[in-house]
């Protein structure tokens, strides 16, 4: 059941009045809403687990609102507030924080030139953004990993807050009813370090959205697509490998150190990228992030 314009969803107390659609997937869609008791524009992300579907649905059922409830009482300037988490007729919705702006993506595609290359001053304040997001969720008691950083999940709001949006828990879920072997990467395959592959048999680790917030800094720099870390690991591979001077010479506001960070972060053996999302934060701003003003 998909919902339209002007339709009425009731929650667990406030009822939502659905303004337009704004994506569509193969088992949901995402709306904006307005929640007219609490006078706020919301996002509802809509589930559509229908038995038709196949599958264990109960079970796809329980791990999709566990995801939602784990998700709901994070706190953090760069992640959407969720507000509620709800299940009605054979959908189940997540009701969250609606973030006007544009995407990363939309926002290079803007950029002027062909080549539509970012200046690197702007890309390392948008990834620091990032980082203090990422490093809340990876140190939460049961880390939270994002397995899709990408510049399409990366929204520019007005106020200048770079929010990662989209935690994949509907990919997820869609590859757990799919009928055929698993054959991309959970994510997007450019950006989707190697363990992230379904045929590595490797696990996820904070590291993981390392790899890809290193691929998203190497796409807003360079213009273009990174080169995939399935093509980077063939031993005959003729696809461009991370040579030094490959971000450099191609945009000038790239300087050796900062090239030397990113390639770090895309290093296809887990052990040897940043272990962490602090220990890239201050790789990339070893300064000092706040002076203190005088009196």
């Amino acid at each position: 059941m998909y919902l339209f314009a002007g339709a009425s969803l009731r929650g667990n107390q406030v009822e939502y009045k659905i303004v337009r659609e704004v994506a569509r997937g193969g088992m949901g869609a995402i709306y904006r809403a307005d929640d007219r008791v609490n006078n706020r524009v919301v996002a509802i992300k809509e589930a559509c687990l229908d038995p038709a579907c196949g599958g264990n649905i109960a079970q796809i059922r329980a791990r999709l609102v566990h995801e939602m409830q784990v998700l709901m009482p994070l706190d953090h300037p760069n992640i959407p507030r969720v507000y509620e988490q709800f299940s009605r007729y054979e959908n189940a919705y997540l009701v969250m924080e609606f973030v006007e702006g544009q995407t990363l993506r939309k926002i290079q595609e803007q950029t002027p030139g062909v080549k539509r290359q970012i200046e690197a001053s702007r890309v390392l304040g948008w990834a620091i953004q990032v980082l203090d997001a990422l490093e809340y969720l990876h140190t939460q008691p049961k880390p939270i990993i994002h397995r899709d950083i990408k510049p399409e999940n990366l929204i520019l709001a007005p106020d200048g807050r770079v929010v990662l949006v989209d935690f994949g828990l509907m990919k997820q879920v869609e590859r757990q009813l799919e009928s055929g072997p698993l054959i991309h990467a959970i994510g997007t395959i450019e950006f989707a370090p190697p363990e992230q592959h379904a045929e590595s048999g490797a696990h996820t680790d904070p590291r993981s959205d390392i790899y890809s917030l290193g691929a998203t800094m190497y796409s807003l720099l360079a213009g273009h697509l990174p080169p995939r870390a399935v093509d980077r690991m063939l031993p005959m591979s003729m696809s461009v490998p991370l040579k030094r001077g490959a971000l450099t010479r191609i945009n000038l506001s790239v300087a050796p150190r900062i090239e030397r960070i990113i390639f770090k972060a895309m290093e296809i053996e887990p052990d040897k990228r940043y272990q962490s999302a602090r220990a890239l934060r201050e790789a990339i701003c070893p300064w000092r992030r706040f002076v203190p003003l005088p009196f």
